[in-house]
């Protein structure tokens, strides 16, 4: 090559431009870079001024106490508010009085509350890879298992995102478990061998193996034919060996599949109106909530309610009538009944007001339109009725 001009030209293009490149690179570095290693120390600093987006769950217990404890106490109370109402940076700023809030019009201070059941199933769509003891649905199979009539239906018509298991008590107080595990855990389908069957089956612990005289009565019961174990005792997973057991009673999670609704037909499984059922919901609100099993703890299996004992003699249903019509309104809350049991009370038989109101005598023909007869019987006989009709 004779004329070697043009790639001397070329090169030099090329080193001049690495050596603009480097002194750029050093006068333009920052100080902090490369001072505890290969990024710019100054950045955490910068990183922890900046102002909180996310809020944490206690920064919003400080104004909603009520929806807190909710959430802390149920099967929600590791997921933060924001996953589901977003960023609550400005809703705080606005609502705390504090110097940002000239800044935020008051709706922007609004926080997401629609619904959307991505919200829901982004979490509980059931998925292979998730694990089987964190709790998914198929939304078809669990309409279907619920008769739900309505696809669209929307999970907070059943489930309250702030409490959606009803817990009585709180979560961290719940039974610890060793892991229990289903035959569909690994099967799409339960094999119809049980697994002492199939050769070299690893050893797995099914309820029975612990709780044999609950399971073989459960298996006398009408539940068993719908639903199995872990459809009331919920299980979730802490550790390699060991989770919570969910024994819940609460009347609001049976309500989960028992209240009667638009959206569901009137098929399997029986439902019921609520809060008429009972009587009306103060009934409720101030008794023990396990009160579904008070009644209907035989359609599922023996249990221990731990109720305090009867003080009432065998009899006392068929009798106490006696005693409950020398008790007037006014005196109800200092009588013998009036001890232990609310006024209230008294509705979840009688479904409508004991003692009687004044004036009641009036208006009664209207309840036995509304009630019927049968709801009189409870206490008259058809000759009480006779001496005025």
């Amino acid at each position: 090559m004779k004329d070697k001009s043009h790639i001397i030209t070329v090169f030099s293009i090329i080193v001049a431009f690495i050596i603009i490149a480097l002194i750029a690179d050093r006068m333009l570095q920052p100080k902090s870079f490369n001072l505890h290693g290969h990024y710019r120390w100054d950045a955490i600093n910068e990183i922890e001024n900046l102002k909180v987006v996310n809020q944490e769950t206690k920064t919003c217990g400080k104004c909603h106490d009520d929806i807190y404890q909710l959430h802390r106490k149920d099967a929600h109370y590791n997921v933060p508010c924001v996953d589901c109402h977003g960023a609550g940076d400005r809703h705080v700023a606005y609502y705390s009085h504090n110097g940002d809030k000239k800044n935020i019009t008051k709706a922007q201070a609004v926080l997401e509350k629609k619904f959307t059941f991505e919200g829901c199933l982004f979490c509980h769509r059931k998925l292979k890879a998730r694990p089987s003891d964190f709790p998914q649905i198929d939304q078809l199979e669990h309409y279907k298992f619920l008769n739900v009539t309505d696809p669209k239906t929307k999970c907070i018509e059943c489930h309250s995102p702030h409490e959606p298991i009803f817990l009585l008590t709180e979560i961290n107080q719940s039974r610890l478990h060793p892991i229990v595990y289903k035959c569909t855990d690994c099967h799409n389908v339960k094999p119809d061998k049980n697994f002492q069957e199939v050769a070299g089956h690893p050893k797995i612990f099914e309820c029975k193996d612990c709780h044999a005289a609950i399971v073989e009565d459960f298996n006398k019961r009408p539940h068993h034919k719908y639903v199995d174990c872990r459809t009331c005792h919920l299980f979730h997973k802490e550790g390699d060996n060991i989770g919570r057991m969910y024994k819940n009673g609460n009347a609001k999670f049976c309500l989960l599949c028992h209240e009667n609704k638009p959206f569901k037909n009137d098929k399997y499984p029986p439902k019921i109106d609520w809060p008429s059922h009972i009587g009306k919901l103060e009934f409720l609100l101030n008794i023990n909530q396990k009160i579904c099993l008070s009644c209907h703890s035989q359609q599922i299996h023996k249990m221990d309610l731990k109720t305090n004992p009867n003080p009432h003699s065998n009899n006392w249903l068929h009798e106490h009538k006696k005693f409950a019509k020398n008790i007037t309104d006014v005196n109800f809350s200092k009588s013998a009944c009036g001890t232990c049991h609310k006024k209230d009370f008294c509705m979840s038989c009688h479904k409508m007001e004991i003692p009687h109101p004044k004036g009641f005598d009036e208006t009664h023909k209207d309840m036995v339109a509304k009630k019927g007869k049968a709801v009189c019987m409870n206490c008259h006989k058809q000759e009480f009725c006779n001496t005025c009709h």
